[in-house]
């Protein structure tokens, strides 16, 4: 193998490694990012529900009922 050849190869396999490099890091960010949507998502269904029972509980008339003034 001459030297040109010899340098091209190793100017591909640096590129592979930081191309390695990089996927790496993205699957680690959309990991990451997946586990927050995740907890997001049943925090948002914990703070529904919490809604939803202090609507229930609040007695008051219902949102389609015309107000007793009419």
């Amino acid at each position: 193998m001459n030297e040109q050849d010899e340098a091209r190869l190793v100017r591909l396999e640096e590129l592979v490694a930081h191309q390695q490099a990089a996927i790496e890091d993205l699957s680690r960010q959309l990991t990451d990012s997946w586990r927050q949507a995740e907890k997001l998502g049943r925090e948002l269904a914990r703070l529904t529900d919490r809604f939803q029972d202090i609507e229930d509980t609040a007695g008051g008339p219902a949102a389609n009922q015309r107000p007793p003034h009419w």
